[in-house]
């Protein structure tokens, strides 16, 4: 049972998040950021600006030219005259002597004095930017949009057959064609839920890419400005195989060597390597560069991608590590991923990775739970496991994403209190029913009532508190059983019994008596313990009647079995008694001790029936209790043990009375 239950959480915590991912969206998200955020050492949300010097840990090949608040402060407000943009490319290129110039910005409309711009867009280090429409809305293009697929170099080639969902779209925004640069790419991001980019689609195509439709492709931003330094670029997409590899790589070739490659999932998105805090980037005011105050050596062979972070111009997206970013930073975070070709992935049997991982981990709940059934041990065992679990699972997947391997996270996530929730309800059930199985057989032997609270409270503990209370006690034997174990045969006499003690236990029953024990061929019962009985006597007198009539039923059972019609005494008494748990650790029984007990044992002796006497005899603090019935005083008699004489009653007509009663 442990075991079924183990794998359908397995199956369960896996398949869930693998067939229905839309489902769990948020969760997922929230947790790929958690582990963003850890992978990233020191503080992730480091809001100190950069200072315009190289530092350790800063990542100094990609600098970033932000047009911030202080650059509109002292440039004047945007958008700035095209003069003042092309001086500021210029003065990257030729005095700073940048390598490249990736530019997230477009410039849609036609403005006055622009030709030093064109001129300095068509630089072959000048890399500009063009927004895709991914949902087909239908957008009109602002601007010659469509020119910038046409006039970009046909980088892509590829089977006809990889038709990869995210590589669709349709270009809505670009520079217009007088200031189209040399190089273009996409600066198209994909927002999740909170608006958050952890993907870009590398390239972007309008129809399926095919070797024919090259030109239709335009690959990301920082991946153009990165081919535009390699001789002969190229991209070939084609499928990835093996048990650790992505679905997709998108791979860079220079003369046929591969350069970089990026891997792509499912849908053909790229996920966003962010590997560096605000603090890692060498940020530089546009304005100091304008002004040329900027160290020539911070700046010498560097990639530049120019963004902005003014609320003006309405270029801030959050990402895993920060709430506000740039628009610019996953290029950013790209570029620099492709001078290392270091990029994160999800495997494709990612689901089979999470399944030998958390296997292991099943097998040992489940041999937790099989060895540890005690309450105590469970609950020390059972978070115990649920801790290890936890933390086994959050260092591997860490570990694992040093190496650019993104476990997916959900099954990691569900499994543990998925199963520690099925084994706890498995052990629940077993308990259950070996309550329900303990019940039944401590029934057998103890009333109903201690049986419960005996099940409740386990086997562990059988202790209950002894009661001094009163009660009324019967005694009935069944007369001349000697002779007739004599004669028949152990079966018959077994076979009797059965169903003497039968009748006898159900006449207590009916009447809401407490059978404490079978004697011999005779029956112990009494009233008002364990549970309260108010009308304890007359009971235990309708019990007692009960009795003698269904003995008398036996006759004809009694007839097939060629014995002689059965006789049964029966001794009744009431008063204090101590009702309760007795015994040694050992063994324990249910019973009472006390006067009653003594007083009814010796007058069931005495009821043979014989002479003056009857079948049924009852103690005078019994027959006190009874009034106003009318009992038959049979006068005061010596019993055994007994240093004074006793009162004895009995009915006067036991049939009447019995139906009476």
């Amino acid at each position: 049972m442990r075991a079924v239950l183990l794998a359908a959480a397995l199956l369960l915590a896996v398949g869930l998040p693998t067939l229905w991912p839309g489902w769990f969206q948020p969760i997922n998200h929230d947790w790929q950021d958690w582990r963003t955020r850890f992978s990233v050492s020191g503080p992730a949300f480091d809001p100190a600006p950069a200072q315009h010097k190289s530092r350790p840990g800063a990542e100094s090949r990609v600098v970033i030219v932000d047009v911030d608040e202080r650059s509109l402060s002292e440039q004047g407000a945007w958008p700035w005259p095209r003069d003042k943009l092309a001086q500021l490319l210029r003065i990257l290129i030729d005095r700073y002597g940048v390598s490249t110039v990736a530019i997230d910005m477009v410039f849609p409309e036609p403005r006055a004095n622009e030709q030093a711009l064109a001129t300095q867009l068509g630089r072959e280090q000048v890399t500009g930017a063009v927004v895709f429409d991914l949902e087909q809305r239908g957008l009109a293009g602002l601007g010659n949009a469509a020119f910038a697929l046409e006039a970009a170099p046909p980088l892509l080639r590829g089977p006809a057959s990889l038709d990869v969902e995210r590589l669709q779209g349709m270009p809505v925004m670009a520079n217009h064609a007088a200031l189209m640069p040399r190089h273009a790419g996409h600066i198209t991001p994909i927002f999740d839920l909170g608006r958050t980019v952890r993907r870009l689609p590398p390239i972007l195509c309008v129809g399926a890419p095919t070797p024919e439709t090259s030109g239709a492709c335009l690959p990301m931003l920082a991946l153009s400005s990165f081919a535009s330094l390699l001789q002969a670029p190229q991209l070939r997409l084609h499928a990835a195989h093996g048990l650790f590899a992505p679905f997709w790589f998108l791979d860079l070739e220079s003369d046929g060597v591969v350069v970089a490659s990026l891997p792509l999932a499912r849908d053909g998105t790229l996920t966003v390597p962010y590997r560096h805090r605000a603090a890692d980037w060498i940020s530089i005011s546009a304005t100091d560069i304008l002004n040329n105050t900027v160290e020539p050596a911070l700046l010498q062979g560097t990639m530049v991608l120019i963004g902005s972070t003014a609320m003006g111009l309405s270029d801030i997206i959050a990402t895993p590590l920060r709430s506000t970013s740039g628009g610019f930073v996953p290029h950013a975070e790209i570029l620099s991923a492709l001078l290392d070709n270091d990029f994160p992935f999800v495997p494709r049997w990612g689901w089979l990775l999470d399944s030998m991982l958390l296997l292991p981990l099943a097998l040992l709940l489940g041999g937790a739970a099989t060895r540890y059934r005690l309450p105590v041990q469970q609950m020390a065992v059972f978070p115990l496991w649920l801790a290890i679990s936890w933390g086994t699972l959050a260092t591997v997947a860490l570990g694992l994403s040093r190496f650019n391997l993104l476990l997916p996270l959900l099954p990691l996530l569900f499994f543990p209190p998925l199963a520690l929730s099925f084994i706890v309800l498995a052990e629940l059930y077993l308990a259950g029913r070996s309550r329900i199985g303990a019940l039944a057989i401590l029934s057998a032997y103890l009333p109903r009532s201690v049986a419960k609270r005996l099940a409740l409270i386990g086997f562990a503990s059988t202790t209950m508190d002894v009661t001094r209370r009163e009660i009324t006690v019967l005694f009935a034997d069944v007369r001349g059983f000697s002779g007739i174990s004599e004669i028949h045969s152990p079966e018959v006499v077994g076979s009797l019994m059965q169903r003497v003690f039968s009748e006898m236990a159900d006449a207590v029953a009916l009447h809401d008596g407490t059978i404490d024990k079978f004697i011999g061929d005779s029956i112990m019962a009494f009233w008002n313990a364990p549970d309260d009985d108010a009308q304890h006597a007359q009971h235990a007198l309708a019990a007692a009647q009960e009795i003698l009539l269904r003995i008398q039923g036996l006759a004809s059972y009694c007839e097939a079995l060629q014995i002689s019609p059965l006789k049964v005494g029966i001794g009744i008494e009431t008063g204090t008694a101590l009702v309760g748990n007795f015994g040694t650790r050992h063994r324990t029984t249910y019973t009472a001790l006390g006067d009653p007990v003594i007083i009814a044992s010796r007058l069931e002796g005495l009821a043979t029936g014989a002479k003056d006497s009857a079948f049924l005899l009852i103690g005078a603090n019994c027959a006190a209790a009874l009034q106003p019935y009318a009992l038959r005083t049979l006068g005061r008699i010596q019993i055994r043990g007994r240093q004074r004489q006793v009162d004895i009653y009995t009915v006067p007509d036991q049939t009447a009375h019995q139906h009476a009663a």
